[in-house]
C-alpha cells in the first residue's frame, strides 16, 4: 500500500528534495500551503491554523517551515519573526495532527544544532539547551510540536547541522566567490562547524520514516526523540576553506576578518559565521544507516561533481 507523507517547507533546500527523493521511492508526496484556502493541506497565516484533508491515511508529517535564519541581519523585528513563523506553524500542524482522525504514526519536525548553544566541546543529544537567541528560537520551536507529542504521535526533533548541498544555503552561497577565487576562512577560522551532506540527509529521513520504530528507543517522557544531523565529526571553519577551495581547485587567499564579519552582518555574523558549535551524534548509528559522505572532502567532491 502506498505510503502518504505531508512536508511542511516543500519549497526550501531540504524539503523540495527530500519531495523529490521520496516520490521516486514510490511515496505519495502531500504539500502544506500557504494562506491557499482550497488546497487540501494549508496552513493560513491570519487563523494560523492548519487545515488537513482527512480522506488522506498520513503515514508520516515532515515539517520543514521557516525562512532561512542566514537572510539578512537580525534585527529585534527581525529575530521575532524568524521565531513566529516557526513556533506559529509548529504549533497549528502538531494541533491539527493531534486533532485528527486518523492522525499519523510519525512526526519529523525541524530544529537545529543552534540548541546547544557555542561550545568548542563535542556535544551530543543528551547535552543540555543553551542560553543564546539561536538557542531559545530552537528550544521553542521544539516545545511546539507538544499537542501531537502528548496525543502519542512519536515525534523526532531534527537537529540540523550545516546541511551542504551546491542548490542552496551556506554551499550554495560560497560557490561563486570559491570559484572567482576570492574565497577565505571567517575570522581566525577554528570555530568548529557541524555539517552534513544533503545526500546523507533525505537518506536518513528515508531511514526513519521507513523504520518509525527506530526511534523508540530515545524517545522521552512524551514520546519525543532528538536527533542530531551531522557527520561523524565536527570540522574547523578553516578546514572546510581549504576542502573547498581543493575541490574547486582555486586558492582561497582572503579571508574575511572579524571585524569585518560584524560590521556587516551584526549578531547573526558573530553567531552564524563566527559562532563556535561543534555537535555530534551518537544516535545515528542506531538507526541501521552508516553515513555515504563521512568527511568533507567525500561530500564535496560529490556534491560538486554532480551539483548536488
Amino acid at each position: 500500500m502506498q505510503q502518504h507523507i505531508l512536508i511542511s517547507g516543500a519549497s526550501g533546500l531540504i524539503g523540495s528534495a527530500l519531495s523529490t527523493h521520496l516520490a521516486g521511492l514510490g511515496f505519495a508526496i502531500h504539500r502544506l500551503e500557504r494562506d491557499n484556502a482550497a488546497a487540501p493541506f494549508n496552513y493560513s497565516s491570519a487563523s494560523k491554523q492548519v487545515t488537513l484533508d482527512h480522506s488522506v491515511s498520513l503515514s508520516a508529517v515532515v515539517n520543514l517551515a521557516g525562512p532561512s535564519i542566514a537572510d539578512g541581519r537580525w534585527t529585534a523585528r527581525r529575530k521575532q519573526a524568524l521565531l513566529e513563523s516557526r513556533v506559529d506553524i509548529t504549533t497549528a500542524l502538531a494541533t491539527a495532527l493531534a486533532t485528527a482522525p486518523q492522525p499519523p504514526a510519525l512526526f519529523l519536525s525541524a530544529s537545529a544544532v543552534g540548541f546547544y548553544g557555542e561550545s568548542t566541546l563535542p556535544l551530543n543529544e543528551e547535552a543540555p539547551a543553551g542560553n543564546d537567541y539561536l538557542a531559545s528560537l530552537a528550544t521553542r520551536w521544539e516545545a511546539a510540536t507538544g499537542p501531537a507529542r502528548r496525543a502519542g504521535i512519536a515525534t523526532a526533533h531534527l537537529r540540523f547541522g550545516v546541511v551542504l548541498s551546491t542548490k542552496g544555503g551556506v554551499l550554495g552561497k560560497l560557490m561563486l566567490p570559491f570559484s572567482l577565487c576570492v574565497g577565505g576562512r571567517l575570522g581566525n577560522g577554528h570555530q568548529p562547524m557541524s555539517w552534513i551532506a544533503l545526500p546523507d540527509v533525505l537518506n536518513l529521513l528515508t531511514r526513519i520514516i521507513e523504520t518509525p520504530d527506530l526511534l523508540t528507543a530515545h524517545a522521552d517522557s512524551e514520546g519525543a526523540s532528538a536527533l542530531n544531523l551531522v557527520a561523524s565529526e565536527p570540522i574547523t571553519n578553516a578546514v572546510f576553506t581549504k576542502a573547498l577551495g581543493r575541490a574547486l581547485h582555486r586558492p582561497t587567499p582572503f579571508p574575511l576578518p572579524k571585524s569585518l564579519i560584524r560590521l556587516l552582518f551584526g549578531e547573526m555574523g558573530d553567531a552564524l559565521l563566527l559562532g563556535h558549535s561543534a555537535v555530534i551524534s551518537t544516535r545515528l548509528s542506531t538507526l541501521g544507516y552508516t553515513l555515504k559522505y563521512p568527511s568533507i572532502d567525500l561530500a564535496l567532491d560529490y556534491l560538486i561533481e554532480h551539483k548536488a
